[in-house]
């Protein structure tokens, strides 16, 4: 019987994307053995689990959307969770809910000591449109410093919608808002996208196909252009005239990798996450580094070992949360011989403050990326 057992759950799509059987057999290697679990039956009768791996994101979205099945599932995920604090989770559910919003997803990025302080790496100005109303939104967009053209995408970030966006031109484009919706300032890339795949401490990098410079003058009449991120940036993506190169574009500029490695290590601290994506732009003009998107367990297309730095990854984190069990345990008894001798009695005291972060049911581990 294998010495430690890991739960999963993902979707029928996620699972297109992740092989389970061949991460079972991975997760032999490390005598553990992997279960699917069911959220449709007693998770009290399927566990006890040290770790869960899951992708709920779509039943979270549709507890949103008022769906009663999705929000039983993730009520009797919670309730569970909760009553075994030490089961290690990849992802904490407080972490996810940080993330499939893009408006709230900006502004804790915006927040982040490398953009708001030291202005490593920023976010496109943006706001969120709750209206159709064209004055109402022009305030808006004065009062966020957003201009045009501008890069309108749904505030979910999260499923088929959220790859359909527009592109607006001018303040007649301002009719196509479908609201709610997060309109961001469009900066010309050279119509090139990094794309961070994150993995723990761990981080690969791809290039893609972007959308191309729009900030002519002959661009500020034209109307609304609508398209799907996944067409313009996905790993079989080709270019179009969407997405092409003009000659007077020069050449794309490359990313800076200390500025990746420092986002990483920060967002590894402020978004308690182990599995998500970056997206980032660099400006020709002015060097400068954008997060245009962050998003929960990408596909990971084009990271070969993805799997392998998983597992990794998981029994890394169950391994330093024993650690920690083992020095709290120690902490905890000495703390119970101190009071012993102080107040004559064997009352044992809880020390705040002992335990470092441990990325358990909501919280990270206090390691420091390496990426």
């Amino acid at each position: 019987m294998a010495s430690k057992s890991i739960g999963c759950w993902f979707s029928h799509k996620k699972k297109k994307k992740v092989n389970v059987k061949q991460l079972a057999l991975l997760f032999q290697d490390y005598d553990a053995s992997l279960k699917e679990i069911d959220l449709d039956s007693d998770l009290e009768q399927q566990g006890p689990f040290d770790a869960i791996v899951h992708k709920v994101t779509d039943l979270m979205i549709e507890r949103l959307d008022g769906n009663e099945v999705a929000a039983q599932k993730m009520k009797d995920f919670e309730s569970y969770l909760a009553k075994h604090p030490n089961t290690v989770v990849v992802d904490p559910l407080l972490s996810l809910e940080k993330l499939i919003k893009r408006y709230e997803t900006y502004k804790l990025i915006q927040e982040t000591n490398i953009c708001s302080r030291d202005k490593v790496i920023q976010v496109p100005t943006f706001t969120f449109i709750k209206s159709k109303n064209r004055a109402v939104i022009l305030k808006q967009m004065k009062e966020a410093d957003v201009h045009f053209p501008i890069v309108c995408k749904k505030n979910i970030a999260h499923g088929t919608e959220s790859h359909k966006m527009m592109v607006i031109f001018n303040e007649d484009g301002l009719a196509d808002v479908d609201p709610p919706c997060v309109a961001q300032t469009f900066i010309d890339h050279n119509a090139l996208l990094y794309k961070i795949y994150v993995i723990g401490d761990k981080y690969h990098m791809v290039e893609r196909p972007s959308l191309r410079n729009f900030s002519k003058s002959e661009w500020t009449t034209h109307k609304t252009i609508f398209f799907n991120s996944h067409n313009i940036s996905s790993g079989d993506s080709q270019r179009s005239d969407l997405t092409k190169v003009e000659a007077t574009d020069g050449d794309a500029m490359p990313i800076d990798t200390v500025i990746v490695q420092t986002l990483t290590k920060q967002l590894y601290q402020d978004i308690k996450m182990t599995l998500y994506g970056v997206d980032i732009i660099v400006c020709p003009k002015t060097n400068k580094h954008y997060v245009i998107d962050v998003n929960v367990f990408p596909g990971y297309d084009g990271v070969d070992d993805f799997l392998n730095t998983l597992v990794d990854c998981v029994m890394a984190q169950i391994k330093q949360f024993k650690a920690v069990d083992r020095d709290i345990c120690c902490d905890l008894k000495m703390a119970a011989k101190t009071n012993s001798v102080e107040n004559g009695h064997n009352e044992m005291k809880i020390l705040n403050g002992i335990r470092p972060e441990v990325h358990v049911n909501g919280h990270m581990n206090g390691t420091t990326t390496n990426s």
